[in-house]
């Protein structure tokens, strides 16, 4: 399953306002990574056609 990555408190807001703005529903998982850092997951619950269209226009934002 393919999720979008937020780094920083930043990127998980423009995450979850992008997904809100689409009226999707998404679940927030909060892990740390090999470097003891915190990453937000985040899984939406939508097709793969359209998670993935997503997915790009979220990596454009956070560039």
């Amino acid at each position: 399953m393919e999720y979008f990555l937020a780094v920083s408190d930043k990127q998980l807001g423009l995450c979850l306002r992008l997904l809100y703005a689409e009226g999707i529903r998404a679940i927030v998982e909060t892990v740390r990574n090999s470097k003891g850092k915190i990453e937000f997951h985040i899984k939406a619950n939508t097709d793969e056609a359209l998670l993935r269209d997503l997915i790009e226009r979220y990596n454009i934002l956070i560039s």
